[in-house]
């Protein structure tokens, strides 16, 4: 039972970052300054693109994080992906009606994509083929 916590925390933890505080807009505010500092020559439009690889790259990595502990927990590799949509598209579904967020079908595609990325590159032998893990 205590080797299901930490996939329990981690969705936890998703779900917070599903929240509208966590909105594009809303990490704007802290986050386009910083990238100006980084960037100080890119331009509006540069920074709004940086931007917006950041979270999308932050939802690769929740995912992707997820289905190891999942896997981990769990043992092979089925399941784990079926948690890891289903926790994908529970929280899209969720951002429908969250102020200042939208949910989308291509972020539980790149959710999954993650997930299933993940599962295949560190433990392929559940797909047949690499060295036993």
């Amino acid at each position: 039972m205590v080797r299901l916590l930490p996939p329990l925390c981690w969705t936890g933890l998703i779900a917070w970052l599903g929240s509208g505080y966590w909105s594009g807009a809303h990490t704007s505010t802290w986050l386009y300054p910083t990238l100006r500092a980084i960037f100080p020559r890119a331009s509006a439009a540069q920074i709004e693109t940086i931007h917006f690889f950041i979270r999308k790259a932050a939802h690769v990595l929740e995912y992707a994080v997820l289905s190891g502990l999942w896997r981990r927990a769990l043992g092979g590799w089925r399941v784990p992906l079926l948690l890891c949509l289903l926790t994908a598209t529970l929280d899209e579904l969720r951002q429908t009606v969250t102020p200042g967020r939208s949910g989308a079908l291509a972020d539980v595609l790149l959710d999954g994509a993650a997930a299933a990325v993940v599962l295949m590159t560190y433990w392929p032998p559940r797909f047949g083929r690499g060295a036993p893990s």
